[in-house]
């Protein structure tokens, strides 16, 4: 979600209150309110581009950012391993347009830190608008955008909620809802 507003920190000029938040004055509520009631993904930054003399070039670029919710993190890269051709098949088939340029990325951490080792994965996902604004005024091209590709962010959102609750399972192998060991097929003992 989009950093929280303190009651010291004022709006600037090119921004609006949202729900506790500043937020660029051009973004829709209803983009906001559907891009913040993700299944699988919590908004991290979103971005109209802004398009002023002071802005730098890459501050122009219209964006959004995801990144996969903590309790689907866990065994994340054994779901992106089984699954990866799948979502990147399905990623070009939302995100094609020639007008938008996405990132995935799939993150591993190792931290050794105050005595322990520490592992981490982690998955975000960066949309960016191949386009610079152009005007202040927020103009028709990034208008519909953030229409149609708020619309493509919820049906991958749909996929990856379908394909993590179709496998639902743990990194340490265990289903998260019984807790239980994986199941194992029955068959012929390859061994023998």
């Amino acid at each position: 979600m989009l950093p929280r507003r303190t009651t010291r920190r004022e709006c600037a000029e090119c921004e609006r209150e949202w729900n506790g938040f500043c937020v660029d004055r051009n973004l829709e509520d209803d983009w906001l309110l559907r891009l913040n009631s993700l299944g699988s993904f919590n908004l991290i930054s979103i971005c109209e581009g802004h398009c002023n003399r002071r802005a730098e070039p890459s501050k122009r670029i219209p964006h959004v950012k995801l990144r996969l919710k903590d309790h689907l993190i866990p065994g994340v890269a054994a779901q992106w391993d089984q699954h990866k051709m799948a979502i990147l098949s399905q990623v070009n088939g939302l995100f094609q347009n020639g007008d938008t340029y996405v990132n995935l990325e799939l993150k591993f951490k190792l931290r050794l830190g105050t005595g322990r080792l520490t592992y981490q994965e982690d998955l975000v996902v960066r949309i960016h608008s191949r386009r610079p604004r152009t005007s202040d005024d927020m103009d028709a091209a990034t208008r519909g955008w953030f229409q149609e590709n708020t619309s493509h962010i919820e049906e991958l959102d749909g996929y990856i909620t379908q394909i993590w609750d179709r496998d639902d399972v743990a990194s340490d192998g265990h289903s998260r809802e019984d807790n239980g060991p994986p199941a194992i097929a029955a068959g012929p003992d390859p061994l023998h």
